[in-house]
């Protein structure tokens, strides 16, 4: 038997629950023709995930549930619920917190057609300033013990 070093999988699914995400880049190339957008998005611990949205429909119609949800996704990215116009680049570099939940269904096209796939949806999206760090608490005060009268100088 021959022994043989396999790549390393870097593939991992985002773990359900509330989780912050940075705008990484906004993909708009087929925006004009095909009405779609993929907002690449990371965790802290630099974990990806591709929201997409398509606009328009296939037969040319504008799509208003996407359309709704996009915009309530880059108002929010923005913290701004008043803005009715955006260059969709504005949101790059903007945190996002959303709840992420794994959804099984069946492939239906491809090789793989008849097993079972797994996918991430986030829905519940609110404004978030950055990553934050959840596993540090918050300075506490100094212990009355510490006193800084007994520092030598």
């Amino acid at each position: 038997m021959a022994k043989m070093k396999l790549a390393e999988s870097t593939f991992t699914l985002i773990p359900e629950g509330t989780t912050t995400f940075k705008v990484m880049e906004v993909n708009d190339e087929k925006y004009e023709d095909y009405g779609k957008l993929e907002v690449k998005l990371q965790t802290a611990k630099g974990e990806t995930h591709i929201e997409r949205f398509t606009l328009i429909k296939s037969n040319g119609e504008l799509n208003e549930g996407v359309l709704k949800a996009w915009s309530y996704f880059a108002r929010t990215c923005l913290n701004n619920y008043n803005v009715d116009e955006i260059d969709t680049q504005d949101i790059v570099g903007c945190y996002i917190t959303a709840t992420v939940k794994h959804e099984t269904y069946i492939r239906t096209k491809g090789d793989k057609a008849g097993t079972e796939g797994t996918s991430v949806r986030l829905n519940d999206y609110t404004t978030a300033s950055g990553f934050g760090d959840s596993d540090t608490k918050a300075d506490e005060p100094a212990d009355e013990e510490d006193d800084l009268d007994d520092l030598d100088l």
